[in-house]
């Protein structure tokens, strides 16, 4: 029996759980299925993955082969190679790491015969008997190939791909873009947590995967979507509220889809610690200070990046305070400098009015209860 949290969050979400996204993903279905190469980038934890996860749960119900590869993780190309093929071949065999059962001589997949014949048609190239040593060439082809010679379509996602240039060094973007743009039975998706990066490459001229992909942002998750989906859960698990506390909860979290998970978690916990059935303000609080305890680690993780960039964490304080992001002692430049940064990590964003605010409002209460302590 699977485990069902009541507000599932730090990694991808069931369909039931991606809120207000169900028109966005019947245009990202669509635009796949009809060949269209996609780019969707934000901020890790905005809900990119699930999204990936839900169109490619779809893609295979409309009979494509599919196959999802997590750059974050990959050290080089040879880890690369492996993953993709493994991913590719998962459509033919069933088995996640079919490379590694072919390096192990089968001794220790049941059937070995039956994955034999599954894989026997497909050396196209590769040698099966040590596939470390794929070329990495093949491998950008594989997926063509085997869309090919299966007569399927086939959606290919690449997961954190801003990655790629620790991976396979700076020319490997107009390597991949060279194999890519020849192939016909493969559609490709792209995300990246990097905003800056990303749409530099797939919307500046002189990048590699200029026009490639059509760029979709992920839209936010309305105050009056959230409202309904908490007040279900929390009445699935025998505790009420109110819509105004309810609204209460999205202020609060910004409505960022994380975040707001990680605080009704912890509202749930702190209402049934406190053995009460119906939510109220300072259940609301309780919950809400053990949320920002539960994400320290990722704001911590979060503030040692931002360090690294002069004046940078000087700009977030400026902008949590409301006050100018300028001053007379520090550079211009080196203030555009760690705006920029910023932007591009998805930590700050441009409002309607023109100014900065916090992607994740959390985080801002964190960095004040920092400086309150100091």
């Amino acid at each position: 029996m699977m485990f069902e949290k009541p507000f599932p969050f730090g990694a991808p979400v069931s369909e039931k759980d991606i809120l207000e996204r169900e028109n966005f993903l019947q245009q990202v279905v669509l635009r796949l299925a009809d060949g269209q190469h996609l780019m969707i980038s934000g901020p890790r934890r905005i809900g990119k993955t699930s999204i990936a996860l839900e169109a490619v749960r779809r893609l295979n119900e409309k009979g494509f082969y599919t196959a999802v590869v997590d750059l974050f993780s990959i050290k080089d190309m040879q880890e690369f190679s492996l993953s993709l093929l493994d991913a590719c071949l998962e459509n033919r065999t069933g088995i996640k790491k079919t490379t590694e059962a072919i390096q192990s001589g089968l001794k220790k997949i049941s059937g070995n015969v039956k994955l034999s014949l599954k894989i026997s048609d497909l050396e196209l190239g590769l040698n099966f008997s040590n596939p470390g040593q794929a070329n990495a060439d093949y491998v950008l082809d594989f997926a063509e190939k085997l869309a090919q010679k299966d007569q399927k379509n086939m959606l290919l996602v690449f997961d954190e791909f801003q990655e790629m240039s620790r991976i396979g060094g700076d020319l490997i973007f107009k390597r991949l873009r060279s194999h890519f743009q020849l192939h016909k039975n493969v559609v490709y998706m792209f995300l990246g947590s990097k905003g800056g990066i990303m749409n530099t490459l797939f919307g500046h001229g002189e990048e590699a995967f200029y026009r490639f992909a059509a760029i979709l942002p992920v839209p936010p998750i309305p105050v009056e979507s959230w409202v309904p989906y908490m007040k279900k859960k929390y009445e699935d698990r025998g505790i009420a509220g109110t819509e105004k506390l309810y609204e209460k909860i999205v202020d609060l979290s910004g409505g960022h889809p994380q975040d707001t998970m990680v605080l009704c978690s912890e509202i749930y916990y702190a209402a049934v610690e406190a053995g009460v059935h119906k939510l109220s303000l300072d259940i609301v609080q309780y919950g809400y200070h053990n949320a920002i305890l539960t994400l320290a680690s990722v704001f911590n993780a979060m503030i040692d990046e931002i360090n690294q960039v002069p004046l940078a964490l000087r700009i977030l304080n400026q902008i949590a305070q409301g006050k100018s992001l300028y001053s007379r002692e520090h550079n211009p430049n080196e203030n555009k400098r760690a705006v920029d940064f910023l932007l591009k990590r998805g930590i700050i964003e441009k409002n309607a009015h023109g100014r900065y605010a916090f992607v994740e409002p959390m985080f801002r209460d964190y960095l004040a209860k920092d400086s309150n302590n100091e």
